[in-house]
């Protein structure tokens, strides 16, 4: 699965991550620089197991794990209205 912003979406780098918000829900997320660099991986066309993979091999966790935890962060940014399935 990649994402995409949604239309109503803005996102904005910070020294900590990156601040995405809806705006026209007010609904924000901030992301620390690791959820950052997912989610802009995700954006950028990689799947969801791609980047999992990559997050086990670079964090020394087990896949799966790397994929619970960015299915978790993905999952409240869609429910949020933040980014959605491209």
């Amino acid at each position: 699965m990649t994402l995409r912003l949604t239309a109503h979406t803005v996102s904005t780098d910070t020294d900590d991550g990156a601040v995405l918000l809806n705006q026209r829900t007010g609904h924000y997320w901030q992301l620390n620089q690791t959820g950052a660099y997912a989610l802009q991986r995700l954006l950028d066309g990689s799947t969801l197991d791609h980047v999992a993979e990559e997050f086990a091999a670079h964090f020394g966790i087990e896949p799966a794990q790397a994929q619970q935890d960015l299915t978790a962060m993905t999952g409240q940014l869609r429910s949020s209205g933040l980014v959605e399935a491209g």
